[in-house]
């Protein structure tokens, strides 16, 4: 089976496109190359472009898409929303539309359980009313709708709604609440919780991997919305998980512990993916911790100023570089999920 990943040298597609080797599927991927591609494996089938300006040529002889590729959290989506609705929204409909036009049935979608907003602390499921109050989760959702409106008996989209994901990637990530913990602690010795009693839905990245290849897997009669997370944990829970695994490393950190507001608030049920796709994730935040800084005591992703390691700070220095150099297409870029 030829399967097409879109976004498939970003965080999560770095890590997904090595899985679906390994389980030999033949993989193509469809990234706009911001942040490079050269951590794929080298023999990575790969086309550099843009979803919204798909082409339907890109699924010649493949039988599953994955649509990673989008603008992949709110900072970015601050920065431009623009770029965020055109291609989380839209893009997305545009690459659904193809692969319903030339046959394919099996798409699998990348959003997030940031859909719900503010849970008030009750686990919700996939049936839950949705209210996001944010750019980015907003446009995710615009474009689950879309996917059902082209939904029928021969197109099945499975929408995969995860939890904030975390752990080690190729194409490392320093923005993300587990990552940004462990960085400031090597860096700073602390970790700032902003407000330790709110609740989020975390998952390793191999976890989340591993989610789509049981999507992938899946009857060709199941479609639908799946929430995807290995637990719910309080802020706070998650900065003491993360500390007590760096003592194991003699790094002492302290965790500073403020009170702000935030609108996000959310736990998730993950029963329907656990019947349905057989999916149950295995990675606890302590093992990740360990992972990460199995690579990181390597030199790997240890330059942690870079701003290639934070989506948005990327984002704004390369298309300030390429509207200085006036190169105006290029300019209309995004980042890889």
């Amino acid at each position: 089976m030829r399967v097409l990943v879109t976004g498939g040298a970003g965080y999560l597609g770095s890590v997904l496109v090595l899985l679906l080797l390994e389980k030999g599927y033949q993989v193509r991927v469809v990234d706009i190359g911001l942040f490079g591609t050269e951590h794929l494996p080298p023999d990575t089938d790969i086309i550099i472009g843009d979803i919204t300006d798909f082409e339907e040529a890109w699924l010649e002889g493949v039988d599953a898409v994955i649509q990673l590729a989008g603008i992949s959290n709110d900072p970015m989506a601050e920065f431009s929303p623009r770029l965020n609705f055109l291609v989380n929204a839209g893009g997305t409909g545009i690459v659904a539309q193809a692969a319903k036009k030339v046959g394919i049935g099996r798409f699998i979608f990348a959003s997030t359980c940031s859909v719900y907003g503010f849970s008030d602390n009750r686990e919700v499921n996939e049936d839950c009313p949705v209210s996001p109050d944010f750019p980015y989760a907003i446009s995710k959702l615009m474009a689950e709708r879309a996917l059902l409106c082209l939904a029928d008996c021969h197109f099945k989209p499975i929408v995969l709604r995860a939890g904030t994901i975390v752990g080690w990637s190729p194409r490392m990530r320093y923005d993300l609440v587990v990552n940004t913990m462990v960085k400031s602690a090597l860096t700073a010795g602390r970790i700032v919780v902003h407000n330790p009693k709110l609740w989020r839905p975390v998952i390793e990245v191999r976890d989340a991997a591993m989610a789509y290849v049981r999507a992938l897997e899946a009857d060709s009669n199941f479609s639908g919305i799946f929430n995807v997370a290995f637990d719910n944990f309080t802020i706070g829970r998650l900065a003491h998980e993360v500390a007590a695994t760096l003592r194991q490393y003699n790094v002492r950190v302290s965790i500073e512990a403020q009170n702000r507001s935030d609108a996000r608030n959310y736990k998730v049920s993950t029963q329907k993916a656990r019947e349905v796709l057989g999916f149950r994730p295995s990675i606890s935040m302590s093992e990740c911790v360990r992972t990460m800084m199995e690579h990181i005591s390597l030199g790997e992703a240890a330059d942690f100023g870079n701003p290639r390691y934070i989506n948005v700070e990327w984002m704004k220095l390369r298309l300030a570089e390429r509207v200085v150099s006036q190169d105006w297409s290029a300019a209309r870029t995004y980042a890889a999920s």
